[in-house]
């Protein structure tokens, strides 16, 4: 691959002219849309595939990954962590994709929103020549959500509040702390949506939902639309970065309260514990693959504020040790501890039973993949398409402690953002 610096330009109008003339069947979008108050952001766009890896076999795609120094766009599935361990099936989703899809790309975009540096690699220079010649509309206007039909959710409000009562029972009894659980909204539109629109609905959510791991895949005929503030992974020359979320509240329009869901959060006892449940489990994780000792824990109950949202979180770093790869790494935390519960297998398994179908893109990660570099994101609050078919899934830790009807709640909140992208209601 070829370097070369350019002039500055913000990565959402690359992409945007990327979306009204690129005809090729896969790019990607990694969007740091919150990069005014998020230091040290980092933006990538990739197109023109070179290699893909499509696959439901993670051992197939690791063969690839460890054997070659290239860089790899896509996603795992959750599903992908029944690979690592005997985990129970479920049924397949409404947007069923393959567990496994990455692609290497002949043209890549490195943005530094610091520093307000652009670079480029690419396998050949008739790919910037054909970008170049591009041209964007400079009169867009707002896409129009077409008519939802069919939309339904594999929980209703009722059996979603059953549910947490017979976990609640489940943690009394002793079988395990804590258990994601998740609710899937699916639906179609009248119509299939074109590239064009499919990333109006993508910049659309940007502004409603913005997060510092936004991003849009085209993968042929599929489209994956994230704002997920959540990073999985990253490693980066031995060193490994996670930050789980665990513990949310809502945003108000009224400051004085606003103000007070903040501190409630920021002082609670129980979003405290829970969120202290999941450290303890991605540090067990890491331990497996980092250097002993090398494993600790900083930013311990962060608040970082959002748009809609609060969220509690805290960073575990490590040293990987040398007989690694980030591919192991990878193979050790996945799923996202956050996204299962404590301890978690059995908090898989519990929820696996409740949900029954797969979770598919959501709950999985997100990213960029290589032999030893890895950057990835949890898939939240995301949007996954396929011709006039769409699927979101949103959820929350549940403990001994939790409430009801404020876990229900706390679902919509999440889903406020593709709510409104959508037009729905809850």
């Amino acid at each position: 691959m070829q370097q070369l610096k350019l002039n500055w330009q913000k990565p959402l109008d690359l992409a945007q002219k990327i979306a009204e003339n690129y005809a090729g069947e896969s790019w990607v979008f990694l969007y740091s849309a919150l990069s005014d108050v998020v230091k040290k952001s980092t933006s990538q766009i990739a197109l023109f595939a070179q290699e893909k890896i499509i696959c439901d076999d993670f051992a197939q795609a690791e063969k690839i990954l460890k054997s070659s120094d290239k860089k790899w766009f896509g996603y795992l599935a959750y599903e992908v962590g029944g690979e690592f361990e005997n985990l129970p099936k479920t049924k397949k989703t409404v947007v069923d994709l393959p567990k496994i899809w990455l692609v290497n790309f002949g043209l890549v975009f490195d943005f530094d929103h610091d520093l307000q540096e652009l670079t480029t690699n690419f396998s050949d220079r008739k790919y910037l020549e054909i970008l170049e010649k591009w041209t964007t509309s400079s009169d867009r206007v707002d896409f129009v959500t077409p008519q939802i039909l069919n939309f339904d959710s594999n929980f209703s409000d009722d059996s979603y509040l059953a549910a947490i009562s017979k976990i609640k029972k489940q943690i009394a009894a002793g079988d395990f702390y804590q258990t994601n659980l998740t609710r899937k909204f699916f639906g179609e539109f009248s119509k299939k949506l074109s590239q064009k629109e499919n990333f109006s609905l993508f910049a659309k959510l940007t502004k409603l939902s913005p997060a510092n791991y936004s991003s849009f895949l085209k993968l042929d005929e599929n489209y994956i639309i994230s704002s997920s503030p959540e990073l999985f992974l990253k490693i980066q020359n031995g060193k490994i970065l996670s930050r789980p979320i665990k513990g949310t509240a809502p945003r108000s329009r009224d400051l004085k309260q606003d103000r007070k869901n903040k501190s409630e959060l920021k002082n609670s006892a129980k979003e405290r514990a829970e969120n202290l449940m999941i450290v303890d489990l991605v540090r067990n994780d890491l331990s497996r693959i980092c250097q002993a000792g090398s494993v600790r824990v900083k930013k311990l109950f962060s608040i970082s504020s959002y748009k809609n949202i609060f969220h509690m979180s805290s960073e575990i770093h490590g040293k990987i040790a040398k007989n690694c790869t980030a591919i192991d790494a990878l193979k050790a935390c996945f799923p996202a501890g956050s996204m299962t519960g404590a301890p978690k297998i059995k908090a898989i398994e519990v929820a696996a039973e409740l949900e029954k179908l797969d979770r598919g893109v959501y709950s999985g990660a997100i990213g960029c993949f290589s032999r030893e570099e890895i950057n990835s994101s949890v898939v939240i609050r995301t949007l996954v398409l396929c011709r006039e078919k769409f699927e979101f899934q949103v959820g929350g830790a549940i403990t001994f402690d939790s409430d009801e009807k404020a876990e229900l709640a706390e679902i919509f909140s999440k889903a406020k953002g593709i709510g409104e992208l959508l037009g729905l209601k809850f």
